[in-house]
């Protein structure tokens, strides 16, 4: 996933001058792909437990700035939302609450949390 659909979820939340404030951008998602990336690399086993810890560092990062945008979005426009696209938001909070750190799984539940609220054309 291009880190622009996780900043344009945060975009769709919140307003960009508290995102810029607080320092929350598409270089947060992009320092977890490099990390993820360099889990894969042919290094040498021995370093691999820093990389593991960076990546999943760096996941646990994004992962919470995505839960709380959701919950954010939720919370803000609820009353303009259907429930069934309500109940795939909970959904997909109560997913990230769990203790996992696959990369694709996170990428999958940006892309639908995205398109759950591109179809109320919000505007923050």
């Amino acid at each position: 996933m291009k880190n622009n659909e996780y900043e344009y979820l945060l975009n769709k939340i919140y307003y960009k001058g508290i995102l810029k404030n607080q320092g929350i951008n598409s270089d947060m998602y992009q320092r977890m792909q490099n990390e993820y990336s360099n889990l894969n690399g042919q290094q040498p086993v021995r370093g691999q437990l820093e990389r593991e810890y960076a990546f999943r560092k760096s996941f646990l990062v994004v992962r919470n700035y995505v839960q709380q945008a959701i919950k954010d979005g939720m919370r803000s426009f609820q009353f303009k939302m259907e429930t069934n696209d309500i109940n795939k938001l909970t959904y997909m909070v109560d997913m990230l609450d769990r203790n996992f750190f696959d990369k694709q799984s996170l990428d999958q539940i940006i892309a639908t949390a995205n398109s759950v609220f591109n179809q109320y054309h919000l505007k923050n």
